[in-house]
């Protein structure tokens, strides 16, 4: 080996030892007072079971916080095991979202507060509810559907104290089409019974407006005018496009409240190129100020 790499070659090779050497060395070190420690939180377990619909997602959440999620299978079955929890646990939600993502449904259940694990089965989820349109005409219909366990009779409520039955089909999949509906705002939630199994009470309901024609005139309007707003914006312009409709009306003011501080300039060039009965146009002079 020539002489002018057997330094570097040396060097190399203790810098590699010295790395090996201080690895090792924290490898085997006892963590400090400063070092975090991961370690399992919670006092007790908790296991829960159930049916859904076919191929559905269930989200278990704690006081509003993810935990755990599970995929239903063919027949609607789903379970979330071995999930930490403390003592005194004494409530928890799952959320129902059936695999077309067409409709969701939550339901939150309490239990004693536990002093162990805790396993709770035959949960039957209520059914995911959606609607084709959340705003409709006054009048007119709306469509209603969602998913629960195949062959259950589906009930529809009204928070005015309504409701309309319908029986899932071989897939699960439900839908109830409200007829004339009269102008206002509605909340509505499903329940299901299945082989004479009553479903959760679901904790949320969904929101369906019937709007007269004045009030659907004005939505449409906003929506147009945030459309071009946000088109307007995207020009990369800001709020300085708000200006540009505004500096005739301004000018026009101007004009007529001190007259004095502006000149009529005529571009004598263009002037001279307009046809004789065209020379009354504005198009041949400008203002000065």
């Amino acid at each position: 080996m020539k002489t002018k790499l057997f330094l570097p070659f040396c060097l190399g090779v203790f810098l590699l030892l010295m790395a090996a050497m201080v690895s090792n060395f924290f490898a085997k070190t006892p963590l400090s007072s400063t070092q975090k420690v991961i370690a399992q939180v919670g006092d007790y377990r908790l296991n829960i079971s159930g049916f859904a619909s076919p191929f559905a997602s269930v989200i278990l959440t704690i006081d509003g916080v993810f935990y755990r999620s599970a995929v239903a299978d063919k027949d609607g079955n789903f379970s979330i095991t071995d999930v930490l929890i403390k003592k005194g646990f004494d409530s928890f939600c799952l959320l129902h979202v059936d695999y077309k993502r067409i409709g969701e449904s939550e339901a939150c259940l309490t239990v004693p507060p536990a002093t162990g694990s805790i396993t709770k089965n035959d949960i039957f989820l209520p059914p995911t509810i959606g609607l084709q349109r959340a705003e409709i005409e006054a009048g007119s219909d709306a469509v209603i559907f969602g998913y629960t366990m195949p062959g259950a009779t589906v009930t529809i409520h009204l928070k005015d104290g309504k409701s309309f039955n319908v029986v899932a089909d071989q897939n699960g999949y439900y839908e109830y089409t409200l007829t004339d509906v009269p102008a206002g705002s509605y909340e509505l939630y499903a329940t299901a019974q299945y082989e004479g199994k009553n479903s959760e009470a679901p904790s949320r309901t969904v929101k369906l407006t019937a709007l007269p024609w004045w009030q659907q005139l004005i939505n449409l309007l906003r929506r147009i005018w945030e459309d071009f707003v946000d088109r307007l914006t995207g020009l990369g312009l800001g709020p300085l496009w708000l200006i540009i409709p505004l500096l005739p009306i301004i000018t026009y003011l101007i004009l007529r409240i001190w007259p004095e501080r502006f000149t009529i300039i005529y571009d004598s060039r263009l002037y001279s190129m307009i046809k004789p009965h065209d020379k009354k146009l504005h198009h041949a002079w400008f203002v000065g100020y």
